[in-house]
């Protein structure tokens, strides 16, 4: 039962790692992972500091209040398992294992492109956001931001004006808008997209969290765009995480004489893809830009997407392991290509690390 599973996140804070383990040990009884006892928890393998965190605070949780607070808030709760959870999340290193979301998130978010930058973002960078996410947006790409001042904002509201679809991540809890002047964007974003945290209601906003917050955009997405960074900006790590896992980076160039440029003068300078308009990212992600709404995902013809794609067939599910060892790549490089053509509808996974063609 959900409750449960979220008494075990107010109180245990569940990474994949304990997620798995407690699934796997109490075969997905959650009821009984959080009545468990401590013996049961170490032969499960949970980490000593996650058993200790957990037997100190289990008293003070009550399961019905927290399911509670979620249904009076009309938030849906996805978790790591569930078939509408965000396929592109499934493929990262250390994937959030419960997804709170108000609004809705919709297949048709798949591919998108996440925005972050500057919250004391310039006129150029305004420009800059103006020209390239525009055409994008008018695409039917969905955009994916953190909310926050400055590029966040500016990135939801050009996916709005365009009638484009767009998702907020939260570095707080679900039940709060942080800044609080982006409380009437919020709902037109609700309205028009989802708003998504893994952090439980009552959830302060805090600088440690937004890193954890910045996974998640980044992971979400084929592509992550960098408008304006400082040498030391938040947006370094959305961009590092996005390398991480296997996906395109873009980055604005700047003023070599401007601060805010030498984050992303330098993400060029170390192969970042160099953003000088939307059509350019459109091509990088495979995106062949049309006339009408919907859009039309190029099929491989050279590489190594095609290579994986001849070693999947059509109705025949086959695991990653089998495809790694049929297609001589590095596990990394399967993993993050499936992702991708995952996101692009050429293959389907069905869970289990289990693949079958679509196309």
């Amino acid at each position: 039962m959900k409750k449960y599973l979220l008494g075990l996140h107010r109180g245990l804070r569940l990474t994949y790692p304990r997620y798995r383990a407690l699934q796997g040990f109490f075969d997905n009884d959650w009821q009984a992972a959080y009545q468990a006892n401590i013996n049961d928890w170490i032969e499960a393998g949970i980490d000593k500091k996650g058993i200790e965190k957990w037997f100190s605070q289990r008293q003070k949780i009550n399961p019905d209040q927290e399911i509670k607070r979620i249904e009076d808030l009309q938030v849906e709760i996805l978790t790591y398992d569930d078939p509408n959870f965000p396929v592109p999340l499934q493929h990262i290193s250390n994937p959030p294992v419960i997804l709170l979301v108000r609004g809705a998130l919709e297949d048709s978010d798949w591919p998108s492109l996440s925005v972050v930058g500057s919250r004391r973002m310039t006129t150029y960078g305004q420009r800059a956001a103006e020209k390239i996410l525009t055409p994008i947006a008018q695409q039917g790409i969905t955009i994916v931001s953190g909310l926050a001042y400055g590029v966040d904002t500016l990135a939801h509201q050009i996916a709005l004006q365009n009638d484009a679809r767009t998702i907020a991540v939260l570095g707080n809890g679900i039940d709060e808008i942080y800044p609080k002047q982006n409380q009437n964007l919020a709902k037109k974003i609700i309205e028009n997209g989802a708003i998504i945290s893994e952090f439980l209601p009552g959830t302060e906003a805090r600088p440690e969290y937004f890193p954890v917050r910045n996974r998640i955009v980044a992971g979400l997405s084929q592509g992550t765009l960098i408008i304006e960074a400082a040498a030391k900006s938040g947006s370094l790590i959305t961009a590092q995480y996005a390398m991480d896992f296997g996906r395109e980076v873009f980055a604005v160039p700047g003023e070599i004489f401007h601060h805010q440029a030498a984050g992303t003068n330098q993400l060029i300078s170390d192969g970042a893809h160099l953003a000088q308009n939307g059509q350019s990212i459109l091509d990088a992600m495979g995106i062949k830009a049309q006339k009408i709404p919907k859009l039309q995902i190029k099929l491989p013809e050279t590489g190594i997407e095609h290579d994986i794609l001849q070693h999947l067939k059509t109705g025949q599910a086959r695991h990653i392991d089998e495809v790694i060892r049929d297609c001589g790549f590095p596990g990394t490089t399967v993993s993050s290509h499936l992702t991708l053509m995952e996101m692009k509808g050429w293959i389907q996974h069905l869970g289990g690390q289990r693949y079958v063609r679509r196309v």
